[in-house]
Parts: structure tokens; C-alpha cells; sequence
């Protein structure tokens, strides 16, 4: 489900790069040199990540020091965006387009690529490996933030979270059932959470509650009343509330808008 090289060498483009699976992504680290399409031809510059879409052949003619290809399956592509239901995240692989990241950002992206290259040669749950792409892909586009260069520790705790909340989110809310899972103290779990991603846990759930309330209201043919039981909200009047005290704008406003961009 996920295929990662690095890459380093020479390249023309009489040869075309091949893909495992159809999401594919390149990270410059450092090169010179063009990434080419029907389209175009695209510079390579350090710190700039490629979004490339499913059909078409990628060719490079390029200096290439230090690279990584990226593949992933749909699958886990349409797993990210019920996360991120907002056009800009549907939008990443619609055609070519890419993110020019700075110094800190790239070192970020970077550790984070390095760190599933390892947990891939290990063979670890995929599940587990998922988080990896949705981290990657959250943080490399924009749509998330991420504090700091992480250690392996860090990433590994943070990846371990990732899978607990989305496992759970719908029904748990308490701090302490989070911490417990992590094996930590609350105190000590929302420190976490505050240096690495600037948010304490209770936040974190609370706009992941949101982001599925509106993939609902948009993707799917359920009720306001369901979506709001089944996000653990009981009354629709408790979820209206909820959704209109963090977005600042009501359930209705919100799928009016929805209606009128598609």
C-alpha cells in the first residue's frame, strides 16, 4: 500500500519513473534539474514537494542529490480527506501542483519520511504506517501544523495517538482515557500535544469532531439528527451549538456554502 525510494543520480527523460501505487509524491531534499509531464516541465528546487496525479508518465531530466519517491494507494488518499474534507485537501491531486517549503518545514517533512522508511524495513503494522501519510500529507500541503523536527520517540508516540483518536474520537472525549491508552499522565499527554502540533488534546478532539461532522454533511445522506448521535452530540440543538460556537457560523450556513461550491 506504501513504496518509498530514495533517490540520488542522474536522470533523463527518455525514462520514465515508475510508481508502485497511483498517489505519488516527490520530495526534493536537494536537486537540479526538471520534473516532466504532458503538461510541462517543472523545477526541481530544494524543498519543494510534488503532488503529482494519477494519470500521466513522470519523466525527470535532472541532477538529482538527495530525493524521495513517494506511492501510496487511493485508499489512503480517500482515508486523509475524511479527516480534511475541505476543497483544498480533495483538490492536492486533481493536477500537478506542489509546496515550496522552507528550511524548518522540509526538516520537519523530512523526518517524518525518514522515520516511515525505517518502520517500513520493519515491516510494522499498516495501520500504523498509514498515520505516516496522513501526517505527511497534512503537514507537507498545509492543512496541518506541526511544531518541531520530531525524535523517532516522539514520532512514534505521536503516531500511536493518531491511531487511538481516529479509533476513538467518536465516543471518547476525556482526556483521561487518551492518556491512559498512551500510557501517560493527562498532564503529561497534553504537554505532548502542545509542543508537538500547539494544541492541547480536547481541541485536537473537537476539530476532528468537526472535520467528520462536515465530510457527513456533505458526503453522505444521513440526518443532522443522526450525525449528531452518532458524534455522541444527543440533541441536534447541543451539536448546532457546538458547531456554531467553533466555526462561527451555523449547520445551515455551512451546507448552503457546500451547495453553492459544488
Amino acid at each position: 500500500m506504501i513504496q518509498l525510494e530514495n533517490m540520488s543520480g542522474l536522470y533523463k527523460r527518455e525514462r520514465g519513473v515508475e510508481a508502485y501505487y497511483p498517489m505519488r509524491v516527490l520530495i526534493v531534499k536537494e536537486a537540479s534539474g526538471f520534473l516532466c509531464m504532458n503538461s510541462g516541465d517543472y523545477e526541481l528546487r530544494p524543498g519543494r514537494v510534488f503532488f503529482i496525479p494519477e494519470e500521466g508518465i513522470i519523466r525527470l531530466e535532472a541532477n538529482i542529490q538527495s530525493a524521495y519517491w513517494l506511492s501510496f494507494t487511493s485508499y489512503l488518499f480517500l482515508e486523509f480527506l475524511q479527516q480534511h474534507p475541505d476543497p483544498q485537501a480533495k483538490n492536492l491531486f486533481l493536477t500537478l501542483s506542489y509546496k515550496d517549503l522552507d528550511q524548518n518545514k522540509l526538516a520537519r517533512t523530512i523526518s517524518v519520511v525518514e522515520q516511515l522508511n525505517k518502520d517500513l524495513k520493519l515491516k510494522k503494522d499498516m495501520n500504523f504506517l498509514a498515520q505516516y501519510i496522513y501526517l505527511f500529507l497534512g503537514y507537507a500541503s498545509g492543512l496541518d501544523v506541526m511544531m518541531k523536527v520530531l525524535t523517532p520517540d516522539e514520532m512514534q508516540q505521536l503516531l500511536r495517538f493518531r491511531a487511538i483518536l481516529e479509533q476513538y474520537f467518536r465516543t471518547e472525549r476525556t482526556t483521561g482515557f487518551y492518556a491512559e491508552g498512551m500510557g501517560m499522565s493527562a498532564k503529561r499527554l497534553n504537554t505532548f500535544l502542545e509542543n508537538i502540533l500547539g494544541k492541547n488534546l480536547l481541541t485536537i478532539i473537537r476539530e476532528r469532531l468537526v472535520r467528520e461532522a462536515e465530510e457527513l454533511l456533505i458526503n453522505s445522506e444521513y440526518s443532522i439528527a443522526e450525525i449528531s448521535e452518532n458524534l455522541g452530540y444527543g440533541r441536534v440543538a447541543a451539536f448546532n451549538a457546538t458547531y456554531k460556537k467553533y466555526k462561527g457560523i451555523s449547520v445551515a450556513e455551512f451546507m448552503q456554502g457546500a451547495k453553492i461550491e459544488n
